[in-house]
């Protein structure tokens, strides 16, 4: 037991550098991917920006699809059901509502690295197996989040008729309107779209008079 408790703390620092140079060479991908999209992020450019040897980058990640995988893995984690966007449950709804809809939009959809992930989206379509990859984890991403989203909303489940529908569309909204942040949006347009989700989640999740789930 001592011997491999010495084990371990000697593992400690390596690990630490492992992490730490994985942390730049993905910080790196992420920020040639905001600033020059997919093309700008070959694995030569990634290593200089990380300022790591290309031989190193590839000790890490193999290829360039395996370093895109794990950039979808890293933008995603929050969405996961352990993830930073999800609300106390024993909140009012509205409460709730706005909760998670700040949380999403600041950890998630209105983040820089979003934007850089629809840049590897979209240059990754070219590859047809990466695509279909980036794509297994999209629906996989999608199924956790509507899962974890009418968890967090049982009202919704109780009281709306496509609760399954309601949560896919919740998502569609952040991401679109995450996608515009590509473009010049006013401060106006980007706050009356979440505050209009918000507004739609408690709308969701309130009984309606004369019905719920069942009308």
């Amino acid at each position: 037991m001592t011997t491999s408790a010495t084990q371990r703390r000697a593992r400690t620092p390596q690990t630490e550098r492992v992490e730490t140079t994985q942390r730049k060479i993905i910080d790196s991908a992420l920020a040639l991917l905001r600033e020059g999209g997919f093309k700008s992020a070959t694995l030569q450019a990634i290593a200089r920006g990380a300022d790591v040897s290309l031989g190193a980058l590839q000790h890490h990640f193999e290829s360039r699809d395996a370093l895109m995988e794990r950039l979808v893995i890293e933008v995603m984690e929050p969405l996961s059901d352990q993830g930073t966007v999800w609300p106390d449950k024993a909140l009012p709804l509205r409460e709730r509502a706005e909760a998670f809809v700040t949380l999403a939009w600041d950890n998630i959809f209105g983040a820089a690295n979003y934007q850089a992930a629809w840049s590897m989206f979209f240059g990754c379509k070219a590859s047809p197996s990466l695509f279909d990859r980036v794509d297994a984890r999209r629906v996989h991403v999608d199924s956790v989040f509507y899962t974890r989203f009418l968890d967090v909303f049982p009202e919704i489940a109780a009281h709306h008729p496509r609760p399954q529908g309601f949560a896919a569309m919740a998502f569609a909204i952040l991401r679109g309107t995450g996608v515009l942040e590509l473009f010049e949006v006013g401060e106006q347009e980007r706050q009356g779209s979440l505050d209009a989700l918000v507004e739609a989640i408690v709308q969701a999740g309130t009984p309606q008079a004369g019905g719920g789930a069942a009308a």
